[in-house]
């Protein structure tokens, strides 16, 4: 739920830049609008200028030199005596020729005349009087004194926009706070699908579709779960199962061939059979608790007895059950424990990491039937024990060495069993198994993390 703020934060930041920018774009329309104006006041009153120095006395009488005066929007023109007199006109309604007094002249000098908006010029003989047509222009007057205006700029204006800002805030954080009520259900949603957990979410409201969807992908991944859960434990009890039936036969076999190996009544071509089926059989009952180790370790059905050993002892007496298990004479057995990490101590369950050693010795043995050089060893780094079993055969495969380099994405490989279970009983420990082919042979690295504090070999 920690996300939900950091979304809720970013809206609520987003949505107060976006109103503060459009705050401020106002700003800079309406200043530039100003600034046109006051740049176009000069040119609008040299204008009128100009068009009333046009009007002059030509010794008889008043005219417009170089033509009319009524240029643009301009609909009529006239000049008024400082009496109030008319000495000039152009296209002057009948309606207003007569005389102006100085109160009619005062009226309209900023407003209107007989609706007209008029503009005026002094000019010599009195006052250039010049209108537009009705309702072409919208033209009140301003006023206002000083102590008005410092309080419109210097109080009002500021506090207008400070109310903006803060109502621009207040709405994107009620908008924010909508949103959170919102997606707040779909974010524990989100995170109960991430637990495997059930979801019900209602499926209403703007987010409506995406609750519906997230309580379909629930319900699929519900019935994923139990079917996967089905296969395995299927498989588990099916595993189980064929071990238990395989026992009591094997155990029978193994027994009538211990019995025939032992008659001395019998000759050696009969011996060598009866040997054969006794070790054939016991590889059989090998992979049987091959089989059975594998698949508790895969669903977490190995209890894990964690008790504090030292690994120089257990791969010693490892390496002793290997030699007194009978191998070949073209097969020797070396250690490598530097002196000084006799006393160094790990936490885990000793005997399990014992039968990894068991099967990394096991599988050197029965890919190099010419024979080959065993060494079990251990090393030290600052949080890494490492324990290694290295040999001088043939190395693996390309594509089990392959194989054994990427994630397993089956519980229970095809073929290479043993070396699944030493992987897996490193991971159980916290732990690593990495396998690599040197020059002459292969080594494998189990490295498994140090307990806090302890200090061992180099």
């Amino acid at each position: 739920m920690k996300g939900l703020g950091r979304i809720l934060t970013r809206y609520v930041l987003s949505a107060a830049g976006v109103a503060l920018t459009l705050i401020f774009i106002n700003a800079v329309l309406f200043f530039a609008y100003l600034k046109s104006s006051l740049d176009m006041e000069p040119a609008f009153h040299r204008r009128l200028s100009e068009l009333a120095a046009s009007v002059q006395w030509t010794g008889t009488h008043w005219e417009a030199v170089g033509g009319s005066t009524l240029e643009g929007n301009y609909c009529w023109a006239m000049l008024l005596s400082n009496d109030g007199d008319i000495l000039w006109d152009e296209a002057l309604p009948e309606a207003l020729r007569r005389h102006y007094t100085i109160p009619d002249t005062a009226s309209f000098t900023r407003w209107y005349l007989n609706d007209y908006p008029v503009q005026v010029w002094r000019h010599e003989a009195g006052l250039f009087v010049i209108a537009q047509p009705r309702g072409s222009q919208w033209k009140q007057q301003l006023l206002m004194n000083t102590q008005s205006l410092s309080l419109l700029l210097d109080y009002t204006l500021p506090a207008l926009l400070i109310l903006n800002i803060a109502a621009a805030l207040l709405i994107a954080l009620a908008f924010g706070i909508r949103l959170s009520r919102s997606v707040r259900p779909l974010a524990q949603g989100i995170s109960d699908l991430a637990e495997r957990r059930p979801i019900s979410l209602e499926e209403r409201g703007v987010l409506g579709g995406l609750s519906a969807s997230l309580n379909r992908a629930s319900e699929q991944l519900q019935w994923q779960e139990r079917m996967l859960q089905k296969r395995d434990r299927t498989r588990t009890e099916w595993i189980a199962g064929v071990s238990h039936d395989i026992r009591t036969p094997l155990t029978l076999v193994l027994g009538e061939a211990a019995q025939l190996e032992a008659d001395r009544t019998l000759d050696s071509a009969v011996h060598a059979k009866a040997q054969t089926i006794r070790i054939q059989g016991e590889r059989i009952r090998a992979l049987v608790s091959d089989l059975n180790l594998a698949s508790k370790l895969e669903y977490d059905l190995q209890p894990l007895r964690f008790q504090p050993f030292r690994p120089a002892e257990l791969l010693r007496e490892t390496a002793a059950e290997v030699l007194n298990g009978g191998i070949a004479k073209t097969f020797s057995l070396e250690m490598d424990i530097p002196s000084d990490c006799e006393g160094l101590l790990l936490q885990g369950d000793a005997p399990l990491i014992g039968r990894a050693i068991r099967n990394l010795t096991g599988n050197s043995i029965r890919h190099n039937p010419q024979g080959c050089t065993i060494t079990i060893g251990m090393r030290r780094t600052d949080r890494l024990c490492k324990l290694t079993v290295a040999d001088t055969g043939r190395g693996f495969p390309a594509a089990v060495l392959e194989r054994l380099h990427r994630p397993p994405e089956e519980a229970i490989p095809g073929h290479g069993l043993g070396l699944t279970i030493v992987r897996q009983i490193a991971s159980a420990h916290g732990g690593t198994a990495h396998f690599t082919n040197l020059e002459t042979g292969t080594q494998v690295i189990l490295s498994f993390p140090l307990p806090a504090g302890k200090t061992g070999c180099p």
